[in-house]
């Protein structure tokens, strides 16, 4: 039996991959059992395909915000941090020349 933390984590990769055609073919599913009816079919799709958006929005951010963090916690130098440096050096480089 799998654990719920497997179940939650192999649920969450579900809707991660959801696309409109596997959306639609859940409902479809659904559809056919009864558990829902035909006029909630386009509701149901889109809602699967919105959460489904949803979760990789949420993810995206997690994994961006993960990685700055880990890059701000090892002192690794940023494009940004390349850029500001460049900057300073052709200010510099101006005066200089003055």
């Amino acid at each position: 039996m799998r654990s719920l933390f497997e179940q939650s984590v192999l649920a969450g990769i579900g809707l991660l991959s959801m696309t409109h055609e596997k959306a639609q073919k859940i409902v479809d599913e659904l559809i056919r059992r009864g558990e829902v009816q035909k006029d909630e079919a386009k509701d149901w799709v889109e809602s699967l395909v919105q959460r489904g958006e949803d979760e990789r929005q949420s993810l995206r951010k997690l994994i961006h915000d993960e990685v700055k963090s880990s890059l701000d916690e090892l002192g690794l130098v940023t494009k940004q941090d390349l850029q500001d440096l460049a900057s300073k050096i052709e200010t510099l480089g101006r005066q200089e020349k003055e």
